[in-house]
Parts: C-alpha cells; structure tokens; sequence
C-alpha cells in the first residue's frame, strides 16, 4: 500500500470507530439514567510501562454518575453531550480527510453523489469546523467557522444556498432501508450565517445524527465493493 492508501484507510476506519463509539456512548449513556452505578466501585487506574499508573477521581465519576440519573429520560446528560459531538466531529473530520486525497474513494462519493457532491463536501466542512472551533456551551457560529467554505463556493461559481437529499433506497438500495422514503436531506445558506448564530438552529441533533450514519454507511457500501472487486480478482486468477 502506498503512504496514501495508508492514510485513505486511516480515515476511513475513524469515520466507522467513531460512529461505533457513538453507538456504545448512547447505549452507556441511557445506562446512566435508568441505572444507579454510584454504589459500585468508582476506583479506576490505567496501567503503563515502568510500573506507571494513572488513578482516576472517583468523586468526578460520581458527579457525572449523579448529573445522569438527575437528566429526565428525553434531555441529554453531560456525558451524552461530549460523546455525540466528539463522535459527529469525528466523523465529519475523518470523512473530510478521506475526500482530499485522489483515490477510488472520492471516485466512488462523485459517482454517488453527483452533481450534490461538492455541497455535500461543504456540510461535511460546516461541521467539522463548528465542533473543532467552538469554545461556547450553546455551541455558537464563529466567522472562520463558514468564511472558508463560503469563499471556496464563490470561487467555484456555485450557489451558496446549497441543499443536499440523499435518498437509501435510490442510491443505496443493496443496504435495505427501512422504507422507501429513507432520507437525509440538509439545506444551508451560507450567505446567511452569521457570527454567534447558535448552531443548532442550523442542524439540528436530527439532522446531524442522520449525516453521521450516511458517513458510515457511505464507508462500509465502498468497503464492499472494494472487497467483492478484490475477491473477483483472486477468482479469475
């Protein structure tokens, strides 16, 4: 493999790792809520090389454990915040990594995507740099958040309100969705956003959940036909 196929592979399997991490962090965080584990024993330590160790404060793992079992059942708790963003900037991060290399994969998002690849790239961007940028709790827009992809959008003459539909059962039929009408859509007006803008009004949690499995979904379809390409070859041989 060459140093790019290296990379390529790296950032596809971060964009699976992380959609997994969302996954077992939700299934965690709901075991929090519905779960009392403060009477279990909080005591942790990771242990490294030259009897090296790290001790863990169990008091702050009680007071995460007290704030979920305190959140009513539909909020989210502060351990569900920082898994779902790290996993959503995860993600978008890694994908936005995989696109900027000339490979079989960006071939197999523009064949897929068509003329919504570009836009698709954009949403991809928006997020990524919202959830690496932030430093507020409401998690609110800064201008160098939208001001690159805006720039980029001008240059290449497209329009910066830009709307993306990806519809499973046309595009992605082999991975049976759930019905027909399975889609994520997203619209954003670049040209509208402006500084302190909360995010979420932008894309909501839905919206960025759904975004997250098209991720994963969109790696694992290539992984196989990838795989099915491969396994071709070794038959003919």
């Amino acid at each position: 493999m060459s140093d790019t196929d290296v990379l390529l592979d790296d950032a596809l399997l971060l964009v699976e790792q992380n959609f997994y991490f969302l996954h077992m962090g939700e299934f965690l965080g709901k075991l929090t809520k519905t779960e009392d584990l403060s009477d279990r024993s909080l005591f942790v330590v990771k242990k490294y090389d030259n009897d090296q160790a790290y001790y863990f404060n169990a008091e702050l793992i009680h007071e995460l454990l007290v704030n979920a079992r305190e959140t009513q059942n539909e909020a989210i708790s502060l351990f569900e915040y920082f898994v779902e963003f790290n996993a959503f900037r995860g993600i978008c991060m890694a994908m936005v990594e995989s696109l900027r290399f000339e490979s079989p994969f960006k071939v197999f998002m523009q064949r897929l995507c068509g003329e919504q690849y570009e836009n698709f790239v954009d949403i991809l961007s928006f997020v990524r740099n919202v959830l690496s940028h932030n430093i507020h709790s409401e998690i609110r827009l800064s201008e160098k958040d939208y001001d690159g992809t805006l720039k980029r959008i001008r240059r290449m003459g497209r329009n910066p309100n830009i709307a993306f539909a990806f519809q499973y059962a046309l595009r992605l039929p082999e991975l049976g969705a759930p019905n027909d009408a399975y889609t994520f859509t997203c619209q954003i007006d670049f040209e509208s956003l402006e500084e302190g803008m909360p995010f979420l009004e932008i894309l909501s949690m839905w919206d960025l959940m759904m975004l997250s499995e098209l991720c994963f979904n969109l790696v694992m379809t290539y992984r196989m036909q990838e795989e099915k390409k491969v396994n071709v070859l070794e038959n003919e041989e």
